[in-house]
């Protein structure tokens, strides 16, 4: 997934990026989640909402106290048209003034990125004495995936992958909570919703993966280790499938 979102306006379909990202919002897991990040910041008068994507989160919170920010033009352009105030930018680098936000909120963005605890540096520095921040993440440490007929050693080598390459920072939710307290963040609370998935055309871009990583030479399975993960994919279609992850809402408040 870094590959695609860590750079969405470089990668192959920065459109379908977007589309991805809307379809993945609506699963009532996600909402979820999302529905007590919105809970958490509730009381703030001026949120940022950084990595705002296409703005969904941004507008359910209120166009007129929530700033989006997000490094990808194609992202921001679909923000816009949701009317939320959104400007390009880094989130090492926000290009904010000390102390201007009441709460800043963070959602599936720190497993992207370069330098997670300078992102939340920046979170911090942009938010008031007393102000929420409020970061959520998958943990891929928690991935649990059966594929039926595909070998244990398989799929463990998959979900190895995927922690490790798939994402920049795979592990990193639930290290949050030490990154905040490390930083003198008070009222530290951690809450887990988890997401099963239980169609394989659902598991973000799951059947896709083992090809993939081969092509880029970060994985040596054959062709017929390939054509054998097709197949089960195929089968695990109508029943067995089961893909199930845990996202951490991490939140504290500001010293």
């Amino acid at each position: 997934m870094t590959f695609t979102y860590g750079a969405v306006d470089e990668s192959p379909d920065p459109q379908q990026a977007v589309i991805w990202q809307e379809r993945l919002n609506e699963r009532p897991a996600i909402r979820a989640y999302k529905q007590h990040t919105y809970e958490l910041v509730a009381d703030a008068r001026l949120v940022l909402d950084v990595g705002c994507g296409p703005g969904t989160d941004a507008a359910h919170l209120g166009r007129n106290r929530v700033v989006g920010l997000d490094p990808s033009s194609v992202m921001c352009r679909q923000a816009a048209q949701r009317g939320v105030t959104v400007c390009r930018g880094d989130a090492l680098a926000l290009p904010f003034a000390d102390e201007v936000f009441d709460a800043c909120r963070c959602d599936r963005v720190m497993q992207h990125l370069t330098d997670p605890s300078a992102a939340v540096d920046e979170l911090l520095r942009v938010t008031r004495p007393g102000g929420r921040i409020v970061v959520s993440d998958p943990d891929q440490e928690s991935l649990v995936l059966h594929v039926p007929g595909v070998p244990r050693t398989f799929t463990d080598r998959v979900k190895r992958l995927r922690r490790d390459v798939g994402y920049r920072n795979g592990r990193l939710a639930s290290e949050l909570p030490e990154i905040f307290a490390s930083r003198r963040v008070t009222d530290i609370a951690v809450a887990a919703f988890p997401l099963v998935i239980t169609d394989p055309g659902d598991a973000f871009g799951l059947p896709s993966w083992p090809r993939l990583w081969r092509d880029r030479g970060i994985c040596d399975w054959d062709d017929d280790e390939l054509s054998r993960w097709d197949q089960a994919i195929d089968t695990s279609r109508t029943s067995g499938f089961v893909y199930a992850l845990m996202y951490l809402v991490v939140s504290g408040t500001r010293a």
